[in-house]
C-alpha cells in the first residue's frame, strides 16, 4: 500500500496552507521600504515595476500574499512622489540650488 503524501490538509478559515509566497509581491513590499528609508526614485520605481508583474502573473491558487504587491505600488509611487517633492526643498534651504 502506497501513502500519497502530496495531498495538502486544508483547515477551515486557514485558505494559505500549502501556497507559496509571491516572490515578485514580496520584492515589491522590501523595495518600497528600502525606498523610503535610502534610495526613493530607484527603489520606488523598482517596487513599481516589481509590483505589476507580482499582481499580473499573481494565480491566487497557488500563491499569496498580492497584497504586498498592492502596498508595493502604493509605497514605491509614495517614494518617488517625496524625493521630488522634499529633496528641491531642501536643496533651496542649504543654498545648493
Amino acid at each position: 500500500m502506497e501513502e500519497n503524501n502530496n495531498d495538502v490538509i486544508k483547515e477551515p478559515g486557514n485558505t494559505s496552507i500549502g501556497k507559496k509566497n509571491n516572490g515578485k509581491a514580496l520584492a515589491s513590499f522590501i523595495l518600497s521600504l528600502v525606498g523610503i528609508l535610502i534610495a526613493g526614485i530607484p527603489c520606488g520605481i523598482a517596487a513599481i515595476i516589481t509590483g505589476v508583474l507580482g499582481i499580473t502573473k499573481f494565480n491566487a491558487e497557488t500563491e499569496k500574499n498580492k497584497w504586498m504587491a498592492i502596498f508595493g505600488i502604493i509605497l514605491g509611487a509614495i517614494d518617488i512622489i517625496l524625493v521630488i517633492t522634499i529633496l528641491p526643498r531642501l536643496y533651496k534651504e542649504l543654498g545648493i540650488m
